[in-house]
């Protein structure tokens, strides 16, 4: 006798975004594009290659949280480089 087997995909449990400080959110995408920066030379200047950036993260953050907190994200991340080539970090 054949049985049903579910073979659903397991999405790992999301806090919903209200839920999340608006700090972690900005440092969550200032992260995002350290390593979008060191490794794949992102250009921060270029707002719509940062934008595009940080829709494509597996956070899939919408398109007017991403406009929200783009600008504070960017100067985290611009920090964390500083830091990192002064050897703060």
């Amino acid at each position: 006798m054949n049985k049903h087997v579910a073979t659903a995909e397991v999405v790992p449990f999301r806090r919903p975004l209200e839920a999340v400080p608006r700090a972690e959110i900005v440092s969550t995408m200032a992260m995002h594009l350290v390593a979008a920066i060191l490794h794949d030379d992102l250009d921060v200047t270029n707002d719509i290659d940062v934008i595009q950036t940080l829709l494509n993260t597996p956070e899939r953050f919408q398109s007017r949280v991403v406009l929200n907190h783009m600008d504070d994200a960017k100067a985290e991340a611009e920090q964390t480089i500083i830091a990192k080539e002064m050897g703060d970090i």
